[in-house]
């Protein structure tokens, strides 16, 4: 909505994501497209999973530079079978970690998913050249998407080190793969649409906001859980980052010696590398949210796919044992699970006329029937070009209400979490603000919104724990 209207992100309007995602939702414009966009982002996500697993399960001796390919051998009669059952472990852990939301995990995996497929296909074909670039330029808009999409980009290029470790000798040679071609390429596609976003808002204005809120302070918030420290942006060992960190450095170190060591199968090298990685960015904040882990189930179902089928004594252990230490993290931070079958029958009780209107919304909270009614109620108590602010942590009320906010904070804990109560104060002044939603905030006071509401508003009707202020010149009465 802030886009259509001619905000600029960061600028004008805050939060600590990349843009693509905000783009996505300003195409769709509603819920219901959004939703659509989303049910066939994940359809083609699919496909995808699908083709990486079979392509990893087809037992193909890697040919010599320039040399035809040999016929596969009878194994990869079963692929098509293999690869099947990894997509379905895909789409189910997907489901059971909040897939039926139009989360920006969901739409990170797919440019990062395709990125995978053709570094695989690169590495097994003996390719080089620009396709590594395009595949670089997937990661980065898996990125822009969400920033522990990085960590995807940082397995691929693990993997293309490490992948073919067991016919390098020395330091010499490990140091030449970091410098080789189709490394470099897929850097810079990771970097330049990353770069070219910058440009862009630096000449919009917004370079400090969209760098500091987007980019770095993701970081900070990511790992502030523990800490309670959002606008934290350093290395905090006591959020156990330098912890985790260790241990991807350990886990890198382990794939590659079983790689040299060992004779891991390439296979199970890119597997354990990108689950490494990418449980490292889902892992990176300590929150128990469950989408999170979205970004770790393509690895993952491809970790269980060779597990199951894996020949090598040695890379199913290693295998079992990553998978063991991730089901261990997932207990040990406690990760919130949500209703899976409720959830569709709840849509369907309601399509069936069994709920009304405000049963089918209590299902989701106790205040979004509520939040409805303030939205309609805001939308005819309010001119289109006025503004509105809500004390709250209900950012939708704003989309539903057709409103712009105040300032650039539309929630409560941005304001808290990133010391913006002045700049807020200030725009409900300069906007005249005809408006203020409460909702009660024990934990976060706010004095000088308090005082503002005092002189200058008139209270108006309440919906259930939000109460409507009105301003006063608006309403005629100063």
């Amino acid at each position: 909505m802030a886009l259509r209207k001619g905000l600029v992100f960061y600028r004008d309007i805050h939060d600590n994501k990349p843009p693509l995602l905000y783009l996505a939702a300003a195409v769709a414009q509603t819920q219901f497209w959004f939703r659509f966009i989303l049910l066939w982002w994940q359809a083609a996500t699919t496909v995808a999973v699908y083709k990486l697993a079979e392509l990893i399960f087809t037992r193909l001796p890697r040919p010599a530079k320039g040399g035809a390919l040999p016929e596969a051998d009878r194994r990869n009669d079963a692929k098509g079978k293999r690869a099947l059952l990894v997509t379905i472990l895909f789409v189910a852990l997907v489901t059971v970690f909040e897939g039926n939301i139009a989360n920006g995990e969901i739409f990170m995996i797919l440019p990062a998913t395709v990125g995978m497929l053709i570094i695989v296909t690169g590495y097994r074909l003996q390719v080089t050249g620009w396709k590594y670039f395009l595949a670089g330029l997937l990661f980065a808009a898996g990125f822009l998407f969400k920033v522990p999409a990085g960590f995807d980009f940082l397995a691929a290029a693990a993997f293309l080190v490490i992948g073919e470790i067991r016919g390098i000798r020395g330091i010499r040679g490990v140091w030449g793969k970091i410098w080789s071609r189709e490394l470099w390429l897929m850097a810079a596609g990771f970097v330049l649409p990353i770069l070219i976003s910058v440009v862009y808002y630096t000449k919009a204005g917004a370079f400090q906001p969209y760098v500091r809120s987007a980019l770095l302070q993701n970081v900070g918030y990511l790992q502030s859980w523990k800490t309670g420290d959002n606008s934290s942006g350093g290395f905090a060992s006591e959020s156990g980052l330098a912890r985790r960190a260790a241990g991807l450095v350990l886990g890198t170190a382990a794939i590659w010696w079983a790689g040299k060591r060992l004779k891991v199968d390439w296979q199970s090298q890119f597997a354990g590398l990108w689950f490494l990685y990418s449980l490292f960015g889902a892992l990176l904040s300590e929150r128990p949210y469950p989408h999170y882990l979205i970004q770790a189930a393509v690895p993952a179902a491809l970790v269980a796919g060779l597990v199951i089928y894996g020949r090598q004594k040695a890379a199913r252990a290693g295998l079992v044992g990553l998978g063991t230490a991730g089901v261990m993290a997932y207990f040990s931070i406690g990760f919130w699970g949500y209703p899976i079958f409720p959830y569709y029958q709840n849509f369907l009780d309601f399509s069936l006329m069994k709920k009304t209107r405000d049963e089918y919304f209590s299902y989701f909270g106790n205040r979004v029937p509520d939040n409805y009614r303030l939205a309609g109620y805001l939308r005819a108590a309010t001119d289109e070009g006025e503004r509105i602010f809500v004390w709250g942590d209900e950012p939708f009320i704003y989309p539903l209400a057709g409103r712009l906010p105040a300032g650039r904070y539309t929630t409560a804990y941005h304001v808290v979490d990133f010391g913006g109560y002045e700049e807020t104060i200030k725009a409900i002044e300069e906007t005249k603000a005809a408006a203020i939603v409460k909702y009660p905030m024990e934990q976060r006071e706010f004095p000088q919104l308090e005082t503002i509401l005092r002189d200058d508003y008139i209270k108006g009707p309440k919906f259930g724990d939000a109460e409507v202020y009105h301003r006063l010149e608006v309403r005629g009465q100063k």
